[in-house]
């Protein structure tokens, strides 16, 4: 059952490479989506959308019943939610939805700073590409209060294929820390197997075609075959968020005391990257270390698309 109105005011708060396509998915199915970046060229690559594009946080959070974030960091976080309107309407129920990747602690913290204010906090962490979300082919695990997963069930189905309720707490966050180890070590681990092949004799579209066809075939693997083909490491989701995720993978497991040695040894791969000035290309650039061991990109442009 549909519990959340086509016409409930939405507050969209991040509108990069990966909020962008949320937000405008969310606009297209119906529902009044006013969205706030402090980066122009965000907001101008939503130009022809049906968003009501703002110029201050305030003055897209003023009367919206939900506010959905996507950005980069706690402290980007931070100075959304101390934008002066944002507890104005939470006697009426108001809810913050996070796409953010933050750390548990940063996510608890959070929590607990909008409960104060009354204000329902529904942690949703984003499982796919902005090329995916640009097509709805993304995936949604939450984590927060259930009523506020139910109400605003019909936002995730506008803007993703499938969404889960993994906890009341921050279990999403937790979940996707730990998915983002999966996928970082994949692309580093799928780079080396390319490089053996090439080395081997094997074309690098022989190989993945072959891979393609065997049970370690999978979505990711796809999504990149193109990208590693080509060359081309225009970003679908960058290095330098690649190299965040890992670093909060590795504060999470040192407070956990567990230890992850593999992270470590990516997560070095992918600094190694970022010295030599590739944090804007799509992570899989890491392929360029082995293919271009003097520093300069053997790929195509770094500029986004």
């Amino acid at each position: 059952m549909d519990e959340t109105p086509r016409g409930t005011k939405v507050a969209f708060m991040g509108l990069g490479r990966l909020g962008g396509p949320l937000a405008t998915n969310l606009a297209a199915a119906g529902f009044p989506v006013t969205g706030y970046d402090p980066d122009p060229a965000a907001t101008e690559r939503l130009t022809g959308s049906r968003i009501d594009v703002v110029d201050t946080a305030a003055e897209a959070i003023q009367g919206a019943e939900a506010v959905l974030t996507c950005v980069r960091s706690r402290a980007d976080l931070d100075a959304i939610l101390a934008a002066e309107h944002l507890a104005a309407d939470a006697g009426s129920g108001q809810t913050v939805l996070d796409f953010s990747t933050i750390s548990t602690t940063d996510s608890a913290a959070c929590a607990e700073r909008l409960s104060r204010e009354g204000v329902r906090y529904l942690r949703v962490a984003v499982s796919g590409s902005a090329q995916a979300a640009a097509t709805r082919q993304v995936s949604f695990f939450c984590s927060g209060p259930k009523e506020a997963y139910e109400q605003y069930t019909p936002l995730l189905e506008a803007m993703g294929r499938n969404h889960v309720w993994v906890g009341g707490q921050d279990e999403a966050r937790a979940i996707k820390i730990a998915v983002n180890v999966l996928v970082g070590i994949g692309m580093a681990s799928l780079v080396e197997a390319v490089t053996l092949a090439e080395s081997l004799g094997i074309s690098r579209q022989q190989f993945l075609d072959v891979v393609a066809g065997t049970p370690l075939g999978s979505p990711f693997f796809a999504a990149k075959t193109p990208a590693l083909i080509a060359q081309d490491y225009r970003p679908a989701a960058s290095l330098a968020l690649m190299t965040k995720d890992l670093d909060l993978a590795l504060d999470a497991a040192q407070q956990a005391g567990a230890e992850l040695p593999v992270t470590e040894r990516a997560l070095q791969q992918y600094r190694l990257c970022d010295q030599r000035g590739w944090a804007e290309r799509d992570f899989a650039c890491i392929d360029d270390l082995y293919t271009s061991p003097s520093g300069r990109p053997a790929g195509g442009s770094t500029d986004e698309e």
